[in-house]
């Protein structure tokens, strides 16, 4: 069988298409971590435990992790970390005195389920 210019350009432009799928997958895989499916959804509202309102601006992480999340007008999070079997979740005040002074927490979360909302989690007031 012999190759043509055409047909030898044809088979190049397959390799390379290819090969520019497989870059961009491995590229979205490096920006945005891999698929969801082994991740677990963590939600909660953060509340003051004095005067039962959300709480703005507190960081929520998950301890020797760089990934956090900041609390919503709302008090809200929510955030995806790997299924481990147990993590500790951080709550910190990062923000000052801006709307209120409060005291820095952590909490151990069991990860065997797919969501795990937290619920309320209050936190004290600073003195």
């Amino acid at each position: 069988m012999k190759l043509t210019k055409e047909t030898g350009r044809k088979i190049l432009r397959k390799i390379y298409t290819g090969l520019g799928l497989t870059t961009v997958a491995l590229v979205f895989q490096a920006c945005y971590g891999t698929p969801i499916g082994l991740d677990v959804l963590v939600r909660g509202t953060v509340k003051s435990k004095t005067t039962n309102d959300p709480i703005e601006g507190i960081k929520i992480s998950v301890k020797d992790m760089y990934q956090y999340e900041l609390t919503d007008n709302t008090g809200k999070f929510q955030f995806y970390v790997p299924q481990d079997e147990i993590c500790v979740i951080q709550l910190e005040d990062i923000d000052g005195t801006e709307n209120g002074s409060y005291l820095s927490t952590e909490i151990s979360v069991d990860l065997s389920k797919d969501k795990m909302d937290l619920g309320d989690v209050f936190l004290d007031d600073a003195e």
